[in-house]
């Protein structure tokens, strides 16, 4: 079954676990397959994307989405596996 696929842009906080006060704020420009805006702010694909970014680990920082614009649907994903 094709899913749709939406383009967002997320708002985030990245802090440290080991640091009090160091905290940086950015926006993500990315794609997802849902426009429920609270399952994006759980989606651990968007997270690792965020720490991937910063070049951190996900268990040693906390990422907080504060915000999630989406944009519009961009297409649907590819049928791989047919129903039979």
């Amino acid at each position: 079954m094709k899913k749709p696929i939406f383009r967002v842009f997320a708002s985030y906080e990245i802090k440290s676990k080991k640091r009090v006060r160091a905290l940086k704020k950015g926006v993500i420009d990315t794609f997802v397959l849902t426009e429920n805006i609270e399952e994006i702010k759980k989606d651990q694909e968007l997270i690792n994307r965020i720490c991937y970014l910063h070049k951190k680990k996900p268990e040693d920082v906390e990422v907080v989405v504060t915000g999630v614009d989406i944009e519009n649907q961009y297409g649907e994903t590819t049928d791989r596996f047919p129903d039979e």
